[in-house]
């Protein structure tokens, strides 16, 4: 009996110990739910009685008074109905017609799509009012101004080379509507031309002469993207546990290229995916500064490798992108980019603006590079992982409580219950495996553990690991400012003492920072009240 006893409290420690490490796993990816997206039932939910079907009433009320609430909401469900009845038509006659069945008015429309590329007709599957959307979890942010704002929704399906950089789930992007009229003459049907203009491109339009604000809905396309994201959510830990994840590392665009816009990259930390950055992207969209400034790219990569491997992919991807996206390399946008990052996404990040020389290698190795028994992509390989060379176009980072130093839990009961867990990609262990077994005796005995490609994220964020000790002294290659943005739980107390619940201060503090703001919050920081403020000051400098 007392051994039935014993059995049974060791189960239920263990299980006790999964909970909780489970917990910790959602407490470090700070990602929320994916956002709501609610269409109402009531035409733009004020009691309306438009015919939504048809066109030449819509079209006669969007007109009636363009520059009122009921003559853009019109002028949406016009886009919205000529989209789906005429398709991909840029022009076509539009008539009115009386009780006796007469034609009493006689409209010829025409599309005319903004420069940006990505914004036409026939690009998407589906474009609606924004109006009509109720926006859950997230705030709901808008401009008022002329025009109807839409939200435009096409299926990835990868038939440009460029959708391989934007999210599976779907292309959203947000819309605004301008409509101007013509003055005609005798029988001739009223002239109409119907712009389709990007908010996130424009802020002013010109109207009767005179430069008026664009109408916006930065949130309804926001959430309409987020909203398809339950499955990237549960990703965010089953990959965790898999050896062959279900997505491959990728940097996703989240609104077409701007030449003229500062990337501002976003990278989560471990357990989590882009989800982590759901409510500040809406904020940063939602401020006209940052908004006309940056645009936001998320990074998505499976966290239960070591952070330098999982950076390593972040480089060789920004390479790829910016060589697409610019090859001649003389973009504005393409000479300043910032990162924000989240916990271990910190440490993922900050190889790219430091240049390490030998002191990775011969931290690693007992012989040198050359004399390796190597093929040659394992030797091209092994030379990116520990040899590389810098991006000078990343000026500014800010680390949102990132384990610089590494943090205690990965020693303790949890974080060692999370290594049996957590297992690196076979890809990553396959690598140091071939090494190792063609070159006996290759690993010292701090990375012994590569070699048996048994060296996990869990693992590598241990104080005692030596890749974060080397990391944290490696001066920054390159003039980058730093920021610091590190959670105290609100519990007061010596600062020096204080933790975030995961990450003490002593180890997210830099002495090297140009600002660091302490906000009362745990771990998952990120939708903080004080982090929002604080990105957002720290982005307008």
């Amino acid at each position: 009996m007392g051994a039935v006893v014993r059995e049974w409290w060791v189960v239920r420690f263990l299980f006790s110990g999964l909970v909780a490490l489970l917990g910790l796993c959602v407490l470090s990816s700070c990602a929320i739910a994916p956002a709501g997206l609610e269409r109402r039932e009531v035409f733009g939910g004020t009691g309306g009685s438009y015919e939504r079907e048809d066109l030449g009433v819509l079209l006669m009320e969007a007109l009636a008074d363009p520059e009122s609430a009921e003559g853009a909401h019109a002028l949406g469900h016009f886009v919205e109905t000529w989209k789906r009845e005429r398709e991909n038509a840029q022009a076509g006659i539009v008539t009115v017609t009386g009780a006796d069945g007469k034609v009493t008015k006689r409209y010829e429309v025409r599309f005319v799509s903004d420069h940006a590329p990505g914004y036409t007709l026939d690009y998407f599957d589906e474009i609606s009012p924004a109006v009509d959307y109720e926006v859950k979890k997230i705030s709901h942010h808008r401009r008022a101004g002329y025009g109807a704002p839409l939200v435009a929704l096409r299926e990835n399906r990868g038939q440009e080379a460029i959708e391989a950089y934007f999210p599976p789930e779907a292309i959203t992007r947000p819309l605004t509507a301008v409509v101007e009229t013509t003055p005609t003459a005798g029988d001739r049907p009223q002239q109409v031309e119907i712009r389709l203009l990007c908010p996130l491109r424009h802020d002013t339009v010109s109207h009767h002469g005179k430069q008026v604000p664009v109408a916006a809905d930065f949130s309804v396309p926001w959430a309409g993207l987020l909203s398809r994201t339950g499955e990237l959510n549960r990703q965010k830990l089953t990959d965790a546990f898999n050896r062959n994840p279900e997505r491959e590392p990728n940097l996703y665009l989240l609104e077409p290229y701007d030449p003229t816009k500062e990337p501002l990259i976003m990278v989560h930390g471990l357990f989590s995916t882009p989800l982590t950055w759901a409510n500040l992207s809406n904020e940063l969209w939602a401020d006209d500064e940052i908004r006309n400034r940056y645009q936001i790219w998320h990074y998505l990569y499976n966290t239960s490798a070591p952070a330098l491997y999982s950076g390593r992919i972040l480089q060789q991807q920004l390479k790829e992108l910016r060589q697409i996206l610019d090859p001649s390399g003389t973009d504005p946008a393409m000479q300043r980019t910032t990162i924000i990052a989240h916990s271990m996404g910190g440490i993922v990040s900050r190889r790219m603006i430091t240049r390490p020389k030998n002191v990775f290698w011969d931290a690693a190795f007992t012989q040198s590079f050359e004399s390796l028994k190597l093929s040659e992509e394992d030797r091209a390989a092994l030379q990116e992982a520990f040899f590389w060379e810098p991006e000078g176009h990343i000026k500014r980072m800010i680390y949102v409580a990132v384990p610089h130093r590494g943090s205690d839990y990965a020693d303790n009961f949890f974080g060692q219950l999370g290594r049996v867990l957590v297992k690196p990609p076979d890809r990553f262990s396959a690598f140091y495996e071939r090494i190792s077994a063609a070159n006996p005796g290759a690993f010292t005995e701090a990375y012994a553990a590569l070699g048996r490609g048994e060296l996990d994220s869990v693992g590598a964020l241990s104080p005692k690991q030596p890749t974060l000790q080397i990391l944290a002294e490696l001066p920054n290659s390159h003039s980058v400012v730093e920021h610091s943005v590190i959670g105290d739980r609100g519990r007061g107390g010596a600062l020096e003492e204080s933790s975030d619940g995961i990450v003490p201060y002593w180890s997210s503090h830099l002495e090297r920072a140009r600002s660091e703001r302490i906000v009362a919050s745990g771990h998952s920081a990120v939708d903080d009240e004080g982090t929002v403020l604080e990105v957002k000051r720290v982005l307008k400098l």
